[in-house]
């Protein structure tokens, strides 16, 4: 059973879903289930495997999904006794942890060009699960391009749906035109996605955000899209434009701000009152 555990938790990270594993740590009296029990539950209250069943299991399984939408581990204990919290007539008493395995956050580069390969570069650096999405059948072996952990190639309308986007994915568009640029943003707000870049000029998004609007989007759609792309401190090279997106992909994953932190003048003004005394 450990084995089988073990290869569903692997097997849910490299479809990029995060699952919980619940452990049973301590049991004391009559309890359904031995110490080292397990048993693995998904946001949708699924399960695989036991720790005994019954109230235990229905309770546990309750905190292992309220864990997962907060993304945090966490321990529990219930006692099995009349009077204790679960009201059972066993007896014993039951601890455990329950440790949440998610996935590496996602970037989507849709666009393989002199951005989106320098973009890939960085996010892969810091850790990014990469997968890139081109309409030029070449790209598939394109040097460049080779550190992503997948590389697709097709229609930008048709691949979408395959690229497994949901509220831990990070979306930078910049392909080759405006047309196809429309045509991914176009599906990429139809999905969870965290985050939705779009690269170019103003003039550029107002364009977009027209098309959305005649298409049917909403303003609350197409507010979501974060275009110009990227934190304004770059200069137009491939390598500070990839800079600025990445670090505003930061700034929406850490809760972040622009503000810097460097230390208030007046702060640096009293340390040097007090080192002139």
């Amino acid at each position: 059973m450990e084995e089988l555990i073990l290869k569903k938790i692997l097997e849910n990270l490299e479809n990029h879903k995060k699952v919980a594993l619940v452990t049973l740590t301590d049991v004391g009296g009559s309890t359904p289930r031995d110490t080292g029990s397990l048993m693995l539950v998904w946001e949708n209250g699924e399960t695989y495997g036991s720790i005994g069943g019954g109230k235990v299991e229905y309770f546990v399984t309750g905190e292992a999904v309220e864990a997962l939408k907060q993304n945090t581990d966490r321990n529990f204990e219930h006692s099995l006794t009349p009077d204790g919290d679960l009201e059972m007539q066993c007896g014993g008493t039951v601890k455990g942890f329950i440790k949440i395995f998610r996935p590496n956050e996602k970037i989507v580069i849709a666009g393989g060009g002199h951005v989106g390969e320098k973009v890939l570069e960085l996010a892969k650096f810091l850790g990014f699960t990469c997968e890139v999405i081109d309409d030029r059948e070449d790209y598939i072996d394109k040097p460049s391009l080779q550190k992503a952990d997948k590389i697709t190639v097709g229609f930008y309308k048709d691949i979408v749906k395959d690229a497994a986007i949901d509220e831990n994915t990070y979306v930078v568009i910049a392909t080759k035109s405006h047309i196809t640029d429309l045509e991914f943003v176009k599906e990429v707000l139809k999905t969870k996605a965290r985050y939705i870049g779009t690269i170019g000029s103003r003039k550029k998004q107002i364009f977009l955000r027209e098309e959305l609007l005649q298409d049917g989007f909403s303003a609350e759609d197409i507010k979501r899209i974060y275009g110009p792309v990227g934190i304004n401190i770059s200069n137009q090279m491939p390598e500070e434009i990839a800079v600025s997106i990445l670090a505003e992909i930061l700034m929406v994953k850490n809760g972040g701000t622009t503000e810097h932190r460097k230390l208030e003048d007046s702060i640096v003004d009293n340390i040097v009152q007090k080192h002139l005394k």
